[in-house]
């Protein structure tokens, strides 16, 4: 029975040798790596401002300009000016680039417009008319007024022409 528990002891011997023993590498490395989102904030939105497109502001004047008018047409513009002013159908108009202001007044106040808004004689004025009509001999405005508006109606005694598109005011 001696040898028994001898073999016994040996075999739990062993075992325990070999549970404690660490594993033996066989030179192959093997990797999982399983794509599960980890709990990450998302990037902060960030919301900019759209940019600030400067819009040409109508012009201002400070006295009454004088004015000369576009042969051949009842359009008026102040050569004086250093800025785009005209007068038409009882209307003032200034050009600022591509945007369009209408007044009541030389002096405003001004009111912005699309181009199909303009009047057809206004709009086609052309671009270098100052150079074009330099020679126009420019009247005073008191005496423009007189000349060209009926005494306290404040209508103008020109002709008008059509709209610039099919828009009427």
């Amino acid at each position: 029975m001696g040898t028994k528990k001898l073999v016994a002891v040996a075999v739990l011997a062993l075992a325990g040798f070999a549970a404690s023993a660490p594993p033996a590498h066989s030179g192959t490395n093997v990797n999982v790596s399983v794509g599960l989102p980890i709990a990450v904030a998302p990037a902060p939105v960030v919301v900019a401002p759209a940019p600030v497109v400067a819009v040409p502001q109508p012009v201002y004047i400070q006295q009454p300009p004088a004015m000369a008018v576009i042969p051949g047409s009842a359009v008026y513009f102040a050569p004086g000016v250093s800025v785009d002013l005209f007068f038409y159908g009882n209307s003032w108009w200034n050009r600022q680039g591509d945007h369009w202001y209408r007044a009541n007044a030389y002096n405003g106040p001004w009111a912005s417009v699309g181009p199909r808004h303009v009047p057809a004689p206004v709009y086609r004025v052309p671009a270098n008319y100052r150079t074009v009509y330099v020679h126009e001999k420019p009247m005073p405005y008191g005496q423009w007024k007189k000349a060209h508006w009926k005494q306290g109606e404040g209508h103008h005694k020109g002709k008008h022409g059509g709209k610039h598109g099919d828009y009427d005011d």
